[in-house]
């Protein structure tokens, strides 16, 4: 165990795939899906899976009132992953990810300040920010890593330790610690979003915002170090 973790430490100076990078984007999309559940009528930020579900179970009890509440979350997703697709394929150059994350922050400070009777643009907004960061943060160490979809990361961690248990491939354990940080840190996001929800409100998704400056700042420093 020792010997993976002395090489996660030695690979943070990746920079812009940093854990720490990846570490803040998993607990803006944590902060994102709990405020937007607790406060905005139980609509999730990056789980269209979870939209999907209740749209689907809705339709099935012939509540078709429903409809759009959870559809256009799913749609400003698609786009988002559309959006960007679009800045890594049109731009090459060392710390591109600045582009679409200064995106995300200024599209959450728009959905944060919404007042609930607005929830209608409020939470397909949120969807749009996931969706960017599908493509743009989804990457640590140069291994791919997501920082939205919880369900990758569960399934890469116990697939790796599954495989290190058999090999002792210490890639394979360092996949691993990876994958379940990113799972720890989403659940730990998930809890203090709901807790200060009952706090601040609606307003908690701004605390997501503050995860992808300070993210900005370290792609920022790693792209003027290159």
């Amino acid at each position: 165990m020792i010997e993976p973790v002395k090489q996660i430490i030695e690979d943070e100076h990746y920079g812009e795939d940093s854990l720490l990078v990846g570490v803040l984007a998993s607990a803006c999309v944590g902060i994102l899906d709990s405020g937007c559940y607790v406060t905005r009528g139980k609509v999730f930020a990056s789980s269209q899976t979870g939209n999907l579900l209740y749209l689907g179970i809705d339709i099935s009890n012939g509540d078709f009132s429903q409809i759009l509440k959870y559809t256009f979350p799913v749609l400003l997703f698609v786009i988002g992953v559309v959006l960007g697709t679009h800045f890594q394929m049109h731009d090459k150059r060392k710390g591109w990810r600045i582009a679409p994350a200064l995106c995300e922050i200024v599209l959450i400070i728009i959905a944060s300040l919404l007042p609930l009777s607005w929830n209608a643009l409020a939470n397909p907004l949120f969807g749009l920010v996931c969706g960017m960061q599908a493509i743009a943060f989804r990457r640590i160490h140069h291994i791919p890593l997501a920082t939205v979809y919880l369900n990758g990361n569960l399934r890469e961690a116990v697939e790796r330790l599954v495989k290190y248990i058999h090999l002792k491939d210490n890639d394979d354990l360092y996949r691993f610690i990876l994958s379940v940080i990113l799972v720890f840190v989403f659940l730990v996001s998930v809890t203090i979003g709901a807790f200060l929800s009952r706090l601040i409100g609606h307003y908690v998704t701004l605390i997501a915002a503050v995860c992808l400056s300070i993210d900005v700042y370290f792609l920022y420093k790693a792209k003027k170090s290159a």
